[in-house]
């Protein structure tokens, strides 16, 4: 086994883990909501925010650091686009994921079973969901690209 071919197994795990844990996280999100209790929409997002941070957040470190070998081992050039696009899209998706999805998922989810359901809180927690589905069409975007190689 070469390093390209340790890297690559641990790029595409990882990623597996991450788009696939948010693919389904997407759905509990949508049983959640169908659901239309407050009980299992707090629990929602205060699971949501320990997954992020157990699972998502060290899978896309490893995407990243997993994206950076593949590109140096496969002498792959920096200015590529598809390389371009899989590393800024990827920064990008993590910093607002982490920075701002993950936290205010933890903290609505905990406002709503100290203080109960409030129309506010609900609203928040549905705001969240759909930047959060937007980050995953965006993450499918970029696996487009990396698949394709657009632009060699």
């Amino acid at each position: 086994m070469t390093w390209y071919e340790l890297w690559l197994f641990l790029h595409i795990s990882s990623v597996v883990v991450w788009i696939g844990g948010a693919v389904l996280a997407q759905v509990f999100g949508v049983l959640t909501q169908r659901a239309k209790n407050p009980a299992e929409s707090a629990a929602y997002g205060r699971n949501m925010g320990f997954v992020a941070t157990k699972v998502f957040l060290p899978s896309s470190i490893v995407v990243i650091l997993t994206g950076i070998g593949l590109t140096h081992e496969g002498n792959w050039d920096w200015s590529e686009p598809f390389i371009l696009v899989g590393f800024l899209g990827g920064l990008a998706i993590m910093a607002i994921a982490f920075s701002y999805v993950t936290p205010a998922l933890a903290r609505t989810g905990g406002r709503m079973a100290a203080e109960g359901p409030s129309p506010e809180l609900l609203g928040q927690m549905n705001q969240l969901v759909w930047i959060a589905r937007g980050l995953l069409l965006a993450a499918f975007v970029i696996i487009f690209f990396m698949v394709t190689k657009l632009g060699t």
